[in-house]
Formats: C-alpha cells, structure tokens, sequence
C-alpha cells in the first residue's frame, strides 16, 4: 500500500533538483488515520540536527500549498513533515516552485528562514541563489 522509502527518496531527490511541485496522497498517522492529498514541494529528507535525528529521519519535509490549519481553519502555507513511511503516491502535476519564493512565505508564517538550513538530503542542491 505504501511507497518504499527508496521509493519516496527518489521521487523527492528528482524534485528537488529540478524543483518540481508533487501532488502526495498519504496516511495522516498524526492525526485520524485518514487518506488525504495535497500539492507539496519537498525541502528535505530526514533531518541534521543530532538532538531530534531518532524521531525525525523518517520525516519529509514539505512546503504544503493547500494546506489548512485545523484549529484557526486558515491556510497555513509552510513546510511541515510527514512520515515518509505512509506516502501512498507521489505524481507529477507539471508545476515548479521557486524556493526562495517558498522560503519568505514559510518565514513570514513561522519566523523560520530556510536559507540558513543545513540539509540532510542533497546538502549541496545550488539553492537560494
């Protein structure tokens, strides 16, 4: 039922290097278990960080365009993870992204700047020039 995670992996690392935006349809194992789709742009794959490395290496970090916050019912355009083990598709929809476009967004939203992140999948992707 579920992608492999060479799989995912491979999917996300076409999409990072040619900055593709993938329609994902996955478990939300986090919250009610239940099947959903959204438009996402991958930033990552697992994490750098030693503190959280355990909990986190399954995560995929994503820039989620459609996705709601549950409880202000608002769009809330920023990269979340999912669990890389419970991604159902991945497909292509034909749309790019500008990261550095995404990264505002996602700073503006949470304060966080991505341009001053130390990647753990491709570390070397020619971003944010």
């Amino acid at each position: 039922m579920f992608l492999t995670k060479e799989e995912v992996m491979a999917k996300i690392e076409d999409a990072i290097s040619n900055r593709k935006i993938l329609k994902f349809t996955y478990q939300h194992i986090s919250v009610d278990n239940s099947i959903v789709e959204h438009l996402k742009a991958p930033f990552d794959l697992g994490t750098t960080n030693p503190k959280t490395y355990e909990s986190n290496k399954d995560n995929a970090y994503l820039f989620c365009f459609d996705h709601t916050d549950e409880k202000s019912g608002q769009k809330n355009e920023i990269v979340h993870p999912i669990s890389s083990t419970h991604i159902i598709s991945i497909e292509e929809t034909g749309r790019f992204f500008d990261e550095n476009e995404l990264a505002d967004k996602h700073k503006q939203n949470t304060g966080y700047d991505y341009r001053q992140c130390k990647f753990a999948l491709l570390p070397n992707r020619n971003w944010f020039n």
